[in-house]
């Protein structure tokens, strides 16, 4: 089915539960017991792998910093005693002095430590200006194993910054990108500083250093969780066997004699069962009532809907057809049954019903009545469907379908209207017995004293005639005024901008309004309000409003007229006065026909304006107040 009246979007906001459902697979609770137990047991097995291994992480950087400062004094120690015994007369530097001598205790130290000490990278020597120590032909740098150093861009960070972080973000560095750290020390002789001695630590040695904790600390953890789940599968297979056996028992409900032999015969012995036999002896003879309770309940429901105009269909959130009216089917033009099944799969996730009831689970909220249009073997048919969202506390409950043949609903409609109509023809014209009844009853009282003037010869019969001649003219305008009120008008239909209209009608009215005291004050829609109509009804029609209103304030006043759009998108004529309002028993009777509260008033000009409205399939309406004041609003479709 297609929409036809207004196109249904498919709703990006959150699915309803019944078409978010997935194929997902169906746990026990015995799969769910064990998958639950483990999990927990398995995530506090890696909270305290993960804490044991950042905490020795933490000891392996603290002491690796503690062995590197312990040689870098060693080393700055042996370098400070070399500077002090100068090796040969003319040496620029103490330091370049050193490095030309290969065989200084210094540098002897230095490849000492970096072969004792794993952890140790390589070791240089840089002067004040922070570059590296050579000789004075700038060749055999104070520095050993600097290859490592080679192709690498930046500075190594510190490792007295590392040792000073806490566990976990220490075991985060060591795993990421760095893997070298720097610990670098300042040399001074007399007090002086003369260069600086930069150890370089190896984090693949110290990670290494870990990695059998580690593997201990993983295998425990697996150890753990695989035990973990065997104790929850023994203690779920304990644990759930009562449940089994009850379970299966329920099955047995149907029938009291087999329920009883079933539940004796393998239940355990114990309090707990013995109380669970009975609470289930007493469930099935409830369970057994509340079905046939439910079966007459549903019966009985089915015949009600079934004498209904419209078909309904009852969905559970998940989409479940729970109740269906008879000939649903027919009129989807779907041949499988659906009462019992999910709408979305027996009509199809594109079903333009089902997009409508996903938008109402989904906006939470009712939707009116909107026009289908079948695709299946009855294509092209029209269905009118508007669906009521149930809920309960703000939960969603379910909703109710209401389906109903476009046809068959137009055929009423256009009864309806006809009906509605002749109701207002009726409404309209029911003062005309009124105004033809006093003449006739003056005529025939007339007659009487006529004939009887004529019998005896002897009065002027002049009077009467002149009386009833007079009565039978106002009898013909009464018809006549009639007639010409319920002739046919040729209404002449154009786009007009009904903002417009009312301007012009204001300035007809103002005069006479202003003779009264009245203002009139103009509260108009922003840009055009465009309608379509005959230009002279309404502004005859609305003439006829607004001078009422005006009459109806004695002693002047305020009258308002203003324009809007109300929530069908129909055009708004607001007329308010704050005149003495319209008394409770002539409120019935406003828009007759002759009908008037006014002295010297004709009575026709709100029966014009009732009939005006009609003619444009608008509608005129009032709240009155009495010594408050009297609203009337005029509604009337807007051009689409």
């Amino acid at each position: 089915m297609d929409v036809a009246s207004a196109p249904i979007s498919q709703p990006e906001v959150i699915k309803a539960d019944f078409l978010s459902r997935k194929l997902v697979p169906h746990f026990g609770v015995r799969a769910r017991q064990i998958t639950l137990l483990t999990l927990m047991v398995m995530i506090i097995v890696l909270v305290i792998i993960i804490a044991n291994i950042a905490n020795l992480t933490n000891f392996v950087i603290i002491r690796t910093e503690a062995e590197a400062s312990q040689l870098s004094d060693q080393i700055i120690i042996a370098l400070q005693q070399d500077m002090i015994t100068p090796i040969s007369e003319g040496d620029p530097t103490p330091l370049v002095a050193i490095a030309g001598h290969s065989s200084s205790s210094s540098r002897r130290q230095m490849e000492a430590t970096l072969r004792t000490t794993p952890a140790i990278a390589y070791l240089y020597v840089t002067n004040s200006d922070g570059q590296m120590v050579t000789d004075d032909k700038g060749k055999n740098p104070l520095a050993v194993n600097m290859q490592i150093l080679e192709g690498r861009n930046g500075k190594p960070p510190d490792l007295d910054k590392l040792a000073k972080a806490n566990g976990y973000l220490q075991l985060f560095r060591l795993l990421g990108s760095d893997s070298l750290y720097e610990l670098r020390s300042e040399i001074k002789l007399e007090d002086e500083p003369v260069g600086n001695l930069t150890i370089g630590v190896s984090a693949a040695t110290i990670f290494k250093e870990l990695s059998e904790p580690l593997k201990i600390n993983l295998l425990i953890g697996l150890i753990s969780v695989i035990g973990a789940a065997i104790v929850a599968g023994i203690s779920a297979n304990v644990l759930l066997r009562p449940l089994e056996v009850i379970s299966s028992s329920i099955d047995q409900l149907e029938t009291q004699n087999s329920r009883n032999v079933f539940i004796e015969e393998h239940l355990p012995r114990d309090e707990m069962v013995t109380g669970v036999t009975a609470r289930l002896k007493q469930l099935g003879a409830r369970l057994a009532d509340e079905r046939s309770e439910l079966e007459i309940m549903r019966g009985r429901l089915r015949q009600v809907i079934s004498h209904l105009e419209d078909r309904l269909l009852l969905i559970n959130r998940e989409g479940r057809v729970i109740l269906a009216s008879p000939d649903a089917e027919q009129l989807l033009g779907v041949q499988s049954e659906i009462s019992g099944l999910p709408i979305d799969e027996t009509l199809g996730m594109n079903h333009p019903l089902v997009v409508l009831v996903e938008r109402a689970f989904n906006e939470r909220r009712s939707i009116a009545r909107t026009t289908l249009r079948s695709t299946g073997r009855l294509k092209g048919r029209q269905v009118l469907a508007s669906v009521q969202y149930i809920e309960d506390a703000g939960v969603p409950v379910g909703a109710l379908v209401s389906l109903r043949d476009y046809e068959s609903y137009q055929k009423f409609e256009s009864q309806w209207d006809l009906s509605k109509k002749l109701a207002d023809l009726g409404r309209i014209t029911s003062g005309i017995a009124h105004e033809v009844k006093n003449p006739l009853n003056s005529m025939v009282i007339h007659l009487e004293i006529l004939r009887s003037k004529m019998e005896s010869g002897a009065a002027d019969p002049t009077p009467q005639i002149e009386i009833l001649d007079s009565e039978i003219r106002r009898l013909d305008r009464v018809v006549q005024t009639f007639l010409n009120f319920t002739r046919p008008v040729e209404v002449r239909l154009e786009p007009l901008d009904l903002n417009s209209i009312v301007k012009q009608v204001v300035a007809l009215a103002s005069m006479e309004a202003a003779e009264r005291g009245v203002t009139i004050q103009k509260e108009l829609l922003s840009g055009q309000l465009m309608v379509k109509g005959d230009t002279d009804l309404l502004k005859q029609s609305l003439l006829n409003v607004i001078l009422n209103g005006c009459q109806s304030m004695p002693e002047g006043g305020l009258l308002i007229v203003s324009t809007a759009l109300n929530e069908d998108h129909h055009a708004r004529i607001i007329i308010s006065d704050s005149g003495i309002g319209i008394p409770e028993d002539a409120r019935d009777r406003i828009f007759n026909l002759y009908y008037t509260t006014k002295q010297g008033g004709t009575g026709i000009g709100l029966a014009q304006a009732f009939r005006a409205m009609q003619l444009h399939n608008g509608s005129i309406s009032f709240e009155s107040k009495v010594g408050i004041g009297t609203t009337f609003e005029i509604t009337l479709p807007t051009l689409r």
